[in-house]
């Protein structure tokens, strides 16, 4: 891709030079990024309004109409911070998990209605899990997503109970609806969640939710096994997942590990 201009240089690569000029210098004018970039000012004030339109530049203090990084690329940049730091902070749990028991442990965030697997670390003897690496499913479906809905705040359940009841595609009933909030109510008394066969029969999960340093959760890291029929393995896996769940909420600045 290049730009009518003929530099050959794309629009992508010219963006990222202004974005690594204003985060170097805090706020410049049109003229001064022209000067620093090499570009004429038409070319700038064109690049200006496309990242200014979608909220990754803004209006500066400074008297000439500077420009500094919007607040909009600044929360994206701490999302992705975020997200890299959970994943380092969850790798070490999972293989943990894997190592212990010789079984599938993953790492679930949410992505709208929806639960999608960012990290998985396979057993030894099993490769058997609800989601692989980029798989999702609804919220409300597997022991990773449940776990995040469970763990979310009540508006957050409810109005995701609400689009269900009103979804078009895959409506719930009224008495499905009920049966969910009260099984919510089950895994927050717990503190995990339990999965029998729920999604891939014979595969018993358990979950349970990560919380990052507000209290809120971000994530839940799940252990996955061919069901054994074995009600103390099954304790155990509850007892393993919760202590490493906590130990990545603790990583990430909570405090009060027994969530």
């Amino acid at each position: 891709m290049t730009d009518a201009d003929g530099s050959g240089m794309s629009a992508v690569t010219k963006a990222t030079r202004v974005l690594e000029c204003l985060a170097e210098a805090g706020e410049l004018t049109a003229a001064e990024l022209a000067a620093n970039l090499g570009e004429p000012i038409t070319t700038v004030y064109r690049m200006l309004g496309n990242l200014e339109s979608i909220g990754w530049v803004e209006r500066g203090e400074r008297k000439g109409a500077p420009v500094r990084l919007g607040i909009d690329l600044v929360a994206l940049g701490h999302a992705v911070e975020t997200s890299l730091d959970l994943r380092a902070a969850a790798r070490l749990s999972l293989a943990r998990l894997a190592e212990e028991t010789a079984e599938t442990a993953y790492l679930c965030v949410p992505d709208g209605q929806r639960g999608v697997c960012i990290e998985r670390v396979d057993g030894k003897y099993t490769r058997t899990a609800e989601l692989t690496i980029g798989g999702s499913l609804p919220l409300h479906q597997g022991a990773g997503p449940k776990a995040i809905l469970a763990f979310s705040p009540a508006d957050v359940r409810d109005n995701y109970l609400r689009a269900l009841r009103g979804s078009q595609s895959n409506p719930i009933t009224e008495p499905e609806a009920v049966k969910l909030e009260r099984e919510l109510d089950a895994i927050r008394e717990a503190g995990a969640v339990q999965s029998d066969g729920d999604i891939t029969p014979g595969v018993f999960s358990v979950a349970a939710p990560v919380v990052d340093h507000r209290g809120q959760v971000i994530a839940s890291i799940t252990l996955s096994a061919l069901n054994a029929r074995d009600d103390a393995r099954h304790r155990e896996f509850v007892q393993l997942v919760r202590r490493e769940a906590a130990a990545i909420s603790t990583t990430l600045g909570h405090h009060d590990a027994d969530h």
